[in-house]
């Protein structure tokens, strides 16, 4: 017969207990996997760059530099570092900071903070923040209360300067909740891209190229490297995401040449 000792009660409330936490962590489970985005848009080959014929300016674009390491889901996987090697623009199409419709190049615009990104295809306007590099030179990544915003990496110049500034933001939130960028890969050829600067200013670039790079062959030099004007990229996480290692395992990158000021 059971004990009914309060002691006794304690015996039998206890396993009880156990199989209530462990159901419950099993449902939390089953719902992560049964609620997860479907995986990001992925870019269209029509997006891509032109690499096969030689540019306008007899130069032909940068190779691709191997990534070094990074974390899980930091939207790029490479060192910014060191890259100095000049970045060109696409081939069959003009140089890098020429407009693709034969207008005459804007002018250069003096640095200024850039303050919010603006990407009307995708619904997408955002605040921007400054982030530097983490210690082991990867590019920081939004977190905390500013998570899902995008972030400009202020080791870039200035979007609207000659170069090529940087803007990352997360693609999920562990892989399941849709984030600032999650439909950057659909962007196309032509899409527009509004930078409003701290000076009042805004710089208004046209996507000239929307790609996937697997991470571990992340195209560093064509992303970081110098523009003879003034460009934008933009970086996220694509790609299959992988449970076990949390994190998607491409990254998609925008490039866009600035095309008007305001």
């Amino acid at each position: 017969m059971p004990t009914t000792t309060p002691g006794g009660r304690r015996r039998r409330v206890a396993p009880a207990a156990f199989g209530l936490l462990a159901a419950t962590g099993l449902a939390l489970l089953g719902w992560a996997f049964t609620n997860q985005a479907d995986d990001p848009p992925a870019p269209s080959r029509d997006a891509a760059r032109e690499l096969s014929q030689p540019s306008p300016t007899g130069t032909q674009p940068p190779p691709a530099a191997p990534a070094s390491g990074g974390t899980s889901e930091s939207p790029s996987s490479t060192t910014p570092a060191g890259t100095a090697a000049p970045s060109r623009g696409p081939a069959a199409t003009p140089a890098a900071g020429q407009p693709a419709s034969g207008i005459s190049a804007p002018r250069p615009l003096p640095a200024s903070t850039p303050v919010r990104v603006r990407i009307p295809a995708i619904e997408v306007s955002s605040p921007l923040h400054a982030l530097g590099l983490a210690e082991d030179g990867t590019l920081q990544v939004p977190g905390g209360d500013r998570y899902d915003e995008a972030a400009w990496y202020d080791g870039s110049p200035t979007p609207g300067e000659v170069g090529g500034a940087v803007i990352e933001g997360h693609v999920t939130s562990q892989g399941s909740v849709p984030s600032v960028f999650f439909d950057l890969g659909a962007l196309g050829r032509g899409d527009r891209v509004h930078v409003d600067r701290e000076d009042g200013t805004t710089a208004t670039f046209q996507v000239y190229g929307v790609e996937s790079f697997p991470k571990e062959a992340f195209p560093k030099v064509a992303v970081y490297g110098n523009t003879e004007g003034p460009e934008l990229r933009i970086i996220t996480c694509g790609g299959v995401y992988d449970p076990e290692q949390r994190r998607h395992l491409d990254n998609i990158v925008v490039f866009a040449r600035m095309v008007t000021s305001s």
